[in-house]
């Protein structure tokens, strides 16, 4: 029998052993494929396409940033996995050297027999990627508006080939430096030495502690601008914490509970605890590895989550009007606005408030820094809009001005006497021309918020004149400068689409860029974030599940020890009820403890993401990391039911 037929009969004889890391590879494999059949498919070609251009190209460019992160992910899960598998096989290696192989023939066996586990990895991925390439396409396609049928990118099949082989490869050559010339003897009994009562630092566990409270306190405190610039030091200060409470103080605690008999000598935890100490030491790592990627994908699942939800807030839809349109020069015409409302009468579109005002564009506006372009309304429009909405009118003395600014996260909050800190405009006075001749008026206050959709229809500066001012202006403004601004307020707006697309459709090039309706741009708007979302929850699906993957892995590579020590119990009189509580307490303990650090570390990272976007992320931060506890908790039953089936102990 050849080198090539021992590996390929080893494969198929300990199946059982590659399993998890074998459909763990698959399942990066098959998230490469879906997304490069997509990058690659017909239907986002951007010669023949159409008027999607700027959403197929994000999805495309969101596409290839995914693949690239999948094969980082890939390439350190399959290294680190091929390390714990082959630090496990000391007592295998052992005994083909004294069977007279030599390491030179056992490094060929064993990449022959990693070359064959990654082309099953491989064409199960692939396999897998084929047949969920149509459920994928199906929730593209309502993120783009675009048909996408399924078919199998030729191109997108050689390169996951091509790639993934040659990742499998180079990691399995790197990893088999790892097979070290050891005394047989020592090899042999490697797996028989007894182990020693695992040592901490008390000074390394302390610190871990202190540093993991003091990133806790930062992310909790530290407010706007500063946010950003805290948030490297900080990661780093709870890498470092999270590390040496996984190393350390784990370690510390499990010392804790042996020395406490109360607790000890309850029912079998002698047993469950003594033997978790050492398991906490074996994967300390894998587990700080787990729990710094859950917090990484709990965090940015909850943020893209929150964008989503409240998309109007976060991307300047919050706007006090849901539809408006603003005429000027040869567009003033008042029937346009009947025409408005008749349509949305039409599709059943009830219309709260319309609020319709004059106006005055005046561009190259003189002010202390520059000259600027402004929109001119009235004291009293701008009056019967905030009362409209419940909020504070103000009064307008003559040759005095009030600058609007609209906030870009609040746009329907109107404030007033506004701290000099917290002032938009660099200018006390500004010159106003009329007829030619400059008028100075002087800054009265600013007031803060969106009363009008102005910023959605391409004007952002706004002037509020005292009425007689503004009148004045007004007589002396030539037609093309004039405008008026027809705003309506909607009582169901997330339901005026098809109303919306009508009125774009009757209004024509015309009045490209001077029409705005809220559900449109929220249309697009979710289409992005629910597109992001989708990406994102679909590498955090994978990651997860390769981090379950790695943990499992480490306990599976130790079944057959594991199976001697629970064999002993049950010699002795421990029933195999009273066995598999051990194994699911032990088992617990590794799998959710990365779980509640990262939660933690979530939970504490959406607080400072909370500070920098001024807006609550905890609601739906918490609402995702249910999700994920829910999906681990089947994940962990499931890998408890193979790890109980599979272990022998008779």
């Amino acid at each position: 029998m050849n080198l090539y037929n021992m590996a390929a009969k080893n494969v198929k004889g300990n199946l059982y052993r590659y399993i998890m890391y074998c459909l763990s590879n698959a399942f990066a494999v098959t998230a490469f494929f879906i997304f490069a059949n997509f990058v690659f498919h017909p239907a986002i070609d951007i010669k023949s396409a159409g008027g999607h251009e700027v959403a197929k190209m994000g999805a495309a460019n969101g596409m290839i940033i995914s693949q690239v992160i999948i094969v980082i992910f890939s390439i350190l899960f399959v290294g680190y996995s091929t390390s714990i598998f082959l630090k496990s096989r000391g007592k295998e290696f052992g005994l083909l050297s004294l069977y007279g192989m030599t390491r030179r023939q056992i490094k060929k066996y064993v990449l022959t027999e990693n070359t064959i586990i990654s082309i099953l990895s491989i064409g199960t991925g692939i396999l897998t990627g084929i047949i969920f390439s149509k459920l994928f396409f199906m929730g593209m396609e309502s993120f783009l508006d675009v048909e996408l049928p399924l078919n199998i990118s030729l191109k997108a099949l050689g390169l996951t080939i091509v790639i993934f082989f040659t990742l499998f490869e180079i990691v399995s050559i790197i990893m088999l430096f790892q097979i070290r010339n050891k005394e047989i003897i020592e090899q042999l009994k490697s797996s028989k030495i007894p182990k020693k009562i695992p040592t901490f630092s008390r000074l390394k566990a302390i610190l871990g502690v202190i540093l993991l409270l003091i990133g806790y306190i930062a992310a909790w405190f530290v407010q706007g601008i500063a946010v950003p610039l805290a948030m490297i030091p900080v990661t780093l200060i709870v890498i470092i914490g999270t590390y040496f409470l996984f190393t350390q103080f784990s370690i510390a605690v499990a010392n804790r509970i042996l020395r406490n008999e109360s607790i000890l000598y309850k029912k079998n935890n002698l047993i469950a605890y003594s033997q978790m100490i050492f398991k906490l030491q074996d994967t300390a790592k894998v587990l700080f590895l787990a729990s710094i990627l859950g917090a990484i994908t709990f965090t940015a699942t909850g943020t893209i989550y929150s964008f989503y939800t409240e998309s109007t807030r976060f991307t300047g839809l919050n706007t006090i009007h849901d539809m408006a349109i603003i005429q000027r020069g040869e567009t003033l015409d008042d029937e346009i606005a009947d025409d408005i409302e008749r349509i949305l009468t039409k599709e059943d579109i009830k219309i709260n408030t319309v609020h319709r005002l004059k106006g005055v564009i005046l561009s190259n506006v003189t002010t202390e820094k520059g000259e600027k372009q402004f929109v001119v309304i009235s004291n009293a429009d701008y009056n019967k809009i905030v009362k409209s909405i419940g909020l504070k009118p103000i009064q307008i003395k003559e040759n005095e001005v009030v600058y609007n600014f609209p906030d870009n996260l609040d746009r329907t909050m109107v404030k007033d006497d506004i701290n000099h800190e917290d002032r938009h405009t660099n200018w006390d006075e500004i010159a106003l021309y009329i007829n030619g001749e400059a008028r100075k008026f002087k800054l009265d206050k600013e007031v803060h918020g969106s009363i009008m959709a102005l910023p959605n229809l391409g004007y952002y500066d706004a002037l509020i004149l005292n009425d007689k001012d503004f009148n004045h202006i007004i007589k002396s403004t030539k037609e093309k400068d004039l405008i008026l601004f027809h705003g309506f307020k909607l009582e169901n707006w997330r339901g005026s689409y098809k109303a919306s697309m009508e009125i774009d459709k009757m209004l024509g090039d015309k009045y490209e860029g001077i029409y705005y309706s809220k559900v449109i741009s929220y249309r697009e708007v979710n289409k992005l974030y629910g597109l992001i979302l989708f990406i994102g929850f679909f590498i955090a699906v994978l990651f997860l599940i390769a981090s379950g993957s790695i943990i499992y892995f480490k306990l599976f590579n130790e079944i057959k020890q594991d199976g001697i020590e629970y064999g002993i119990l049950n010699k002795i009189g421990t029933t195999e009820k009273e066995i598999n509580r051990i194994i699911t307490k032990q088992i617990g303990i590794i799998f959710f403890l990365p779980f509640i650090v990262s939660s933690l570390h979530s939970f504490f990272a959406l607080k400072s993401l909370s500070n920098l976007l001024e807006g609550s992320l905890f609601k739906n931060g918490l609402l995702v990391m249910l999700g994920y506890l829910i999906f681990q908790s089947i994940y962990f039953l499931l890998i408890r039911t193979i790890y109980i089936n599979r272990i022998r102990y008779d």
